[in-house]
């Protein structure tokens, strides 16, 4: 099952960023012309701005011609990032977990965690504990629904997968909003379906550990 980013929303985003930009620009220099305008003085600083919006936003578009797809399947994932492909056996993958920015699930982003010694090409990361972390792409940034992409990953990645906390307040929205619209409230289908998994995966662990097994990968991130 192969994961695409939805880079056609991404380019309009970046295109509109950049006309605004611009549109900055042109504004700022007009205000710069005109001595008598309230914001004469600061002009200059907002032409600054406005360029810097211009070259991101540049910037951003070029580099979203380079793919982003992860690819996964019961032996690991393949990613291919910015013109790098990497493949990462399930062994070499302590956890990936959904996290949001901030205090905000507005844009979730998905975290991996890699085995000591394990390193993904194309991307920057962060060291904890000597593992790598790589944050790859928001969820809404997709070409398919964020419930979606997560059970992808949950069916051949199991218990590394970690989106409880975001797949909670997803249903809470959904109840929320059915409540307001006085529709019945119900369980939510996508958590209902993690939980149960997670319960399995669970019961699973325990039996391994009281077997006298090692603990799965992904405690340490």
């Amino acid at each position: 099952m192969q994961l695409h980013r939805n880079t056609t929303k991404l380019r309009k985003t970046c295109l509109a960023w950049g006309v605004f930009g611009a549109l900055a620009w042109l504004a700022a220099r007009w205000v710069g012309a005109n001595p008598d305008h309230l914001y004469h003085g600061k002009a200059s600083f907002f032409e600054v701005v406005s360029l810097d919006t211009v070259a991101v936003s540049l910037l951003s578009w070029l580099m979203l011609l380079w793919p982003f797809v992860i690819e996964v399947d019961a032996g690991g994932l393949t990613l291919r990032l910015r013109g790098i492909t990497t493949r990462l056996p399930w062994e070499s993958v302590e956890s990936l977990t959904i996290t949001r920015v901030g205090e905000s699930w507005d844009a979730p982003t998905i975290k991996m965690c890699l085995a000591p010694g394990v390193k993904l090409g194309g991307r920057m990361a962060t060291k904890r504990d000597g593992r790598r972390i790589y944050s790859l792409l928001e969820l809404k940034d997709f070409t398919i629904a964020p419930e979606e992409v997560i059970a992808v990953l949950r069916r051949y990645g199991g218990g590394r997968v970690d989106a409880q906390e975001y797949l909670q307040h997803r249903a809470a929205k959904r109840v929320v909003a059915r409540f307001m619209r006085g529709d019945e409230v119900r369980a939510d289908p996508h958590l209902a379906e993690y939980l149960t998994a997670q319960r399995s995966i669970e019961a699973e662990k325990r039996e391994e550990l009281s077997s006298g097994d090692d603990q799965e990968p992904g405690r340490w991130c």
